[in-house]
């Protein structure tokens, strides 16, 4: 129990208000917090900000006028953190995305954080034995789950860059891995960068398959390409915990509608079924379940083209590993 300090009433320990006065239990520390997160603002340090501003929520009762106040400032600051350039306002997801794929190809300090924890290191090994392929072996399971990893970390590297602590990468064997953090973010330009970084991660690696597959002559490398493209392509079906599903919430309508439009026509093209399924379902929801608007510009133009990249990657790898096959016989 806690004792109200302006009315002396008592309160269950988790309550955050008096139930009589409606006295704030935690002002003292709510007001520090907001100093600091002050400072840190001001100093351009919009990440620091956002941990000052999110220890604060749980402080406050949900529907109260500061904890409006307060989730309006976290999303005006979240497009802040995610631009490469503090303060530059209009470019945070473009610049957000340009980060991601730099932090791919040059922090392998990073990439190799996650991985070198043991309960993710042992479901990566579990989720890989179940892999086999009469040319390969094991091989062909090791590259598709560490592309999945590279995946998963770049969710974890779009949550990090709005102050969100996120979980170690975790395999569910035979279906993939997730992380989970513990905030989602609340401006419509960051959820749209953390729902697309981690297919933008995981199609990265499938173009360095293909290049690998290419260099070496090794058809199952190219093949491997081809999987990683439709593993990133599934992600984007707009149903459940996907990211499609994440990222449609930040789509207009109309948006919405030339997405699935493009990416059906080109999904035939490339004879990709997960395409053609994701933009199925990007038009079955604007018509059943419409996001709503306005949306957001740069979360669109992001998903087109990853789609239409993915697709691309899908199409070549897929003629690369029927020509090295003909080549070998």
């Amino acid at each position: 129990m806690q004792i109200c300090p302006r009315c002396r009433t008592s309160a269950p320990a988790h309550f955050v208000a008096c139930p009589k006065c409606f006295a704030l239990f935690h002002a003292e520390k709510l007001t520090t917090l907001s100093r600091e997160a002050d400072a840190l603002e001001n100093a351009s340090d919009f990440v620091g900000a956002l941990g000052k501003l999110r220890e604060m929520e749980p402080l406050l009762p949900h529907g109260s006028t500061q904890a409006i106040a307060l989730r309006e400032r976290i999303g005006t600051l979240e497009p802040k953190a995610g631009s490469k350039k503090p303060g530059k306002q209009g470019g945070g997801f473009a610049a957000g995305t340009t980060a991601a794929v730099v932090a791919l190809l040059t922090k392998g300090k990073f990439l190799l954080a996650g991985l070198l924890k043991l309960p993710t290191l042992l479901t990566f090994f579990i989720s890989a034995s179940l892999w086999r392929d009469g040319s390969s072996g094991m091989a062909l399971g090791l590259v598709v789950l560490g592309s999945i990893y590279v995946h998963e970390m770049g969710h974890t590297f779009a949550f990090r860059r709005y102050g969100i602590a996120v979980t170690a990468p975790m395999f569910v064997p035979g279906f993939g891995a997730f992380v989970r953090g513990a905030h989602y973010p609340r401006s419509l330009s960051a959820i749209g960068d953390v729902a697309l970084s981690g297919p933008i991660w995981g199609g990265a690696t499938g173009i360095a398959l293909l290049i690998a597959g290419i260099a070496l002559q090794q058809p199952w490398l190219t093949g491997a390409a081809v999987l990683v493209a439709e593993i990133n392509l599934f992600n984007l079906i707009p149903v459940w915990q996907l990211d499609g599903n994440r990222a449609l919430a930040c789509l207009s309508p109309q948006r919405a509608l030339i997405l699935g439009t493009t990416g059906l026509f080109a999904s035939l093209i490339a004879a990709s079924p997960m395409g053609a399924i994701a933009s199925a379902g990007l038009l079955a929801r604007r018509w059943l379940r419409p996001p709503p608007e306005p949306g957001d510009r740069r979360t669109f133009i992001v998903f087109l083209s990853l789609m239409l990249g993915l697709l691309a990657l899908r199409f070549g790898a897929q003629f690369f590993t029927t020509s090295l096959h003909g080549s070998g016989d």
